[in-house]
């Protein structure tokens, strides 16, 4: 199931036929521009993305930043990477106090985004997407509306949501009603 506009962001998710029981086992990746973003050829567990993805819910509207929208992306990304990896506090310079910076990472932590590196940082009207492929060390990004990612975010969520409460807490049927 498609969830936003694979031209600009969206998201691709499937439940496999042998799901797994709770599990809940399928396909799942980010598409940007018109490019895979993640492996969705591999199987992961849609029960761990649910878990993770409410991170990225809690967030919406909390990743303003319009400092680092206005300097060139190498650098906003240099910033935002070393901050979340512990190794500078130059952040500091550019968020409020007691910003978070963990709010502008998007990459779930689940194996299909093992080589990824995912920020999503918004202004006023606009948002900038970096992402980063670890495998060939390339940086590419990407303009939005701002709070458009979080709407394709909150309408995947939901129906992720919906399928695990379906499937693993049985609340509106067994896994064969689910529709994915």
């Amino acid at each position: 199931m498609d969830f936003g506009d694979r031209t600009r962001f969206g998201i691709t998710l499937e439940l496999d036929a042998n799901y797994g029981g709770p599990r809940l086992f399928g396909r799942f990746c980010y598409w940007m521009e018109g490019n895979v973003v993640g492996n969705y050829d591999d199987v992961t567990s849609l029960a761990d993305l649910v878990v993770n993805m409410k991170y990225i819910i809690g967030d919406r509207g909390k990743r303003l930043c319009p400092a680092l929208l206005d300097m060139p992306p190498a650098e906003a990304f240099r910033i935002i990477s070393e901050a979340l990896d512990g190794t500078s506090d130059e952040i500091l310079q550019y968020v409020a106090e007691g910003f978070m910076p963990a709010r502008f990472d998007i990459c779930i932590p689940v194996d299909v985004f093992d080589c990824w590196r995912i920020f999503l940082v918004e202004g006023t009207r606009e948002a900038r997407l970096f992402f980063f492929n670890l495998d060939v060390s390339q940086l590419s990004t990407m303009t939005l509306a701002a709070g458009e990612a979080d709407e394709v975010f909150g309408a995947a969520y939901s129906h992720l949501d919906n399928l695990y409460e379906s499937v693993v807490v049985g609340v509106q049927g067994s896994a064969s009603d689910a529709k994915i």
